[in-house]
């Protein structure tokens, strides 16, 4: 059972797990496909992430106060193409140093 404050013991997990899958989407992005392939790219990753946050929560390594895993669902595709974007800048930043 979840109690209030911080549970260490999970804290490595999200310490590791989001920063590794967001490498790994990042790194397989189809930056050179067509719009569709990148949508249906970014669906399949919402998709598995949601389904990821909602068996966390089930097995209590996840908690929500008010949140609900919906949410969820309609939040990541802003926070996967705001990391798409975020990429960008940073390749275009460093041609521009160069």
């Amino acid at each position: 059972m979840l109690t209030k404050g911080v549970h260490f013991e999970y804290l490595l997990i999200f310490i590791f797990v989001y920063p590794a899958t967001n490498s790994v989407f990042l790194n397989f992005y189809p930056q050179s496909k067509s719009l569709a392939k990148k949508a249906l790219y970014i669906t399949v990753w919402v998709i598995l992430t949601t389904l990821f946050e909602y068996i966390s929560v089930q097995t209590e390594v996840f908690y929500y106060n008010e949140w609900k895993t919906l949410y969820s669902l309609f939040c990541y595709p802003f926070l996967y193409i705001a990391m798409v974007l975020n990429l960008k800048m940073i390749r275009r930043l460093q041609i521009i140093d160069k």
